[in-house]
């Protein structure tokens, strides 16, 4: 056997291989079709549009509402975001109508509708179809030619896929069509999709509706592709939502008391918003809210979305914040900044709080000021992420709306310049330790002095910036930290902050402290698996608390040697929660709370 004859045997298996998958994939449409066809052939109908187009579909999604291509088009039409919009589909937190089967069809009749006007022939409709309108009149002009077919004979028309666009609906039409003469006349189509609508007028969820007929919560999900939290959306006074139940149930369920929807009240949040906040001010927890509202990614929650929420609880009236007299030190919050003598003419002062999702692009637009400014007044490198829990000082127009956005209470805010011996002795007093300048006697080391102050030696290398092998002289000095009594604590920070009268309270009330406990148990999961996206820490500062984590207790003994130090930073008490994560930076080009730029409409994916 010659080397030609392997290479045809060869070409033949593979194009055997490719045949037989390429029938499967037909056979495979084609029995997904019986469940659209009716629906999208009485749409088509509608619009006076030719049935052929049934085939356009089968070609964009394989008639699966849940298709989503890597441009970020998805549904059985394949629409855009903003092609879906400019047609009036809704996109957003808790509803996709790209997803809907009836919604989408009605769109897209539209679209193929208008885009048969503008170009006349239904082989330029097409293409316009898959690469956009734009894309294809360039290419008209380019050549001087209306014709698809010699438009495609030429470099730099029409793109590589719209070429092979138009003549797989074509092919798959006529397969369609005549499918016995193709060999598809054993394949069993689908049954129809039907269902009964019912309007709601609260948020039901799809569990709850499929508990009441006596579904299931898959089959509901199916009726109701377009619904993305699993419930329907929060509605404003006179609004209703149509839901979908199975054929015959719509009266079952309207005799239900859970079609009325639950008792859950509509929150807008606010820039700066974190989800424990919410749960806190409404008697709740965290996880509570995640399940309400379908919360998998909490950089999902930006300003401007609608939640739903329980009704404020007794013990969040209770716990409403109220005037004291006298002022807790985790209440406090410190603010390290490059020169804490900085002013702005002009300007007001702020202080917001970074949480999951922001950037500094986000932050800088949000309040309009330029990023070199905020870069300036904060020491931030503009290539890195933002950590969670970070406050940043911000300048901005005397006239600025701070009514939709979360601030740091400026009556709690200490600001100190980065590094001086106002921000060491505050930050480590908060934390409940003293700042000690040891000097070195002969013959000491750092384990001898670590030893002596209940620190490790990776502690006092890492507080000095000094190596293991480092040999101390008579006369160095070494920086140690000690711990401080609970009494020695107060008595510090009231001296500190000027004699003020300073709590060492860290219960709190009852219902904060409840609500905190919450926010940090729902927060885990979320924490943990953050923690597998970034880098883990080193040894050392795997057992460093949070900066505003409550003193340490005087340790001794074994539990002196083994107690780990930490590096300063603000000193923040919260609990740690699934928001705290490093997120993306100007660099990364993460944005979290402002609409994306217009995309291209409909299906122009090129």
């Amino acid at each position: 056997m010659d080397e030609g004859d392997v290479e045809r045997r060869r070409h033949r298996r593979h194009s055997l291989t490719t045949f037989r998958r390429g029938r499967a994939i037909i056979g495979s449409w084609l029995r997904r079709q019986g469940r659209y066809k009716a629906l999208i052939e009485q749409t088509l109908d509608r619009y006076n549009l030719p049935r052929f187009l049934l085939y356009v579909s089968m070609i964009e999604s394989g008639y699966d509402p849940h298709d989503k291509s890597n441009k970020g088009a998805v549904g059985l039409w394949q629409f855009l975001p903003e092609g879906a919009r400019i047609y009036g589909l809704r996109v957003d937190y808790w509803v996709d109508e790209r997803k809907d089967p009836v919604r989408a069809t009605e769109a897209a009749s539209r679209y193929l509708g208008d885009l048969k006007a503008r170009f006349g022939s239904w082989h330029l409709a097409l293409a316009a179809f898959n690469a956009g309108y734009g894309a294809v009149l360039r290419a008209m002009q380019k050549y001087n030619t209306n014709d698809y077919w010699e438009l495609c004979r030429h470099e730099d028309g029409l793109p590589w896929e719209t070429l092979l666009y138009v003549p797989k609906a074509i092919a798959t039409a006529l397969v369609g069509e005549n499918k016995s003469f193709f060999g598809f006349d054993d394949t069993v189509p689908d049954p129809p999709i039907v269902f009964d609508s019912v309007p709601l007028r609260g948020s039901v969820s799809l569990a709850t509706a499929a508990r009441v007929v006596g579904s299931t919560l898959e089959d509901l999900q199916r009726l109701n592709p377009h619904l993305r939290r699993s419930r329907t959306p929060p509605l404003g006074s006179g609004e209703s939502f149509e839901l979908r139940l199975p054929a015959g149930t719509a009266a079952q369920f309207q005799a239900s008391s859970d079609s009325k929807g639950e008792k859950l009240e509509a929150h807008i949040v606010r820039f700066g918003e974190r989800l424990e906040e919410i749960a806190k001010a409404r008697g709740t927890s965290v996880s509570t809210l995640k399940r309400i509202n379908g919360v998998d990614d909490t950089t999902e929650i930006r300003a401007g979305i609608t939640l739903l929420v329980p009704p404020v609880s007794s013990r969040a009236e209770q716990a409403a914040p109220s005037a004291m007299a006298t002022l807790s030190a985790e209440e406090l919050v410190l603010v390290a900044v490059p020169d804490k003598r900085l002013t702005v003419p002009g300007k007001k002062r702020i202080f917001y709080r970074v949480i999951s999702g922001d950037s500094i692009w986000t932050i800088a637009h949000y309040f309009k000021v330029k990023e070199a400014d905020l870069l300036r007044w904060n020491n931030l490198d503009p290539e890195a992420t933002l950590a969670t829990k970070m406050v940043l000082d911000l300048w901005v127009d005397p006239d600025f709306d701070t009514s939709q956005v979360v601030l740091v209470d400026p009556a709690r805010v200490r600001v100190v310049t980065t590094g001086s011996d106002e921000f060491f002795e505050l930050v480590e007093t908060l934390r409940g330790r003293r700042r000690i300048q040891h000097k070195c006697q002969p013959g000491e080391t750092l384990e001898k002095i670590g030893k002596r102050y209940g620190l490790t030696v990776a502690d006092v290398e890492r507080i000095n910036r000094l190596g293991r092998q480092s040999e101390l002289k008579p006369g160095q000095v070494i920086v140690v930290y000690q711990n401080l009594s609970s009494s020695e604590r107060a008595e510090a920070l009231s001296k500190l902050l000027g004699g003020e009268a300073v709590s060492d309270d860290k219960s709190g009330k009852k219902g904060d402290k409840k609500a905190d406990s919450d926010a940090k148990k729902d927060g885990d999961s979320d924490s943990d698996s953050d923690s597998k996206k970034a880098a883990e820490p080193d040894s050392e500062s795997k057992d460093g608390g949070d900066a505003g984590s409550e003193a340490h207790p005087p340790v001794t003994g074994k539990a002196a040697h083994e107690h780990k130090s930490e590096e300063p930073s603000g000193p923040e008490s919260e609990a740690k929660t699934d928001d705290e994560k490093p997120e993306r930076a100007r660099g990364s080009g993460k944005r979290r709370s402002l609409p994306a730029p217009p995309e291209a409409p409909a299906s122009e994916r090129e």
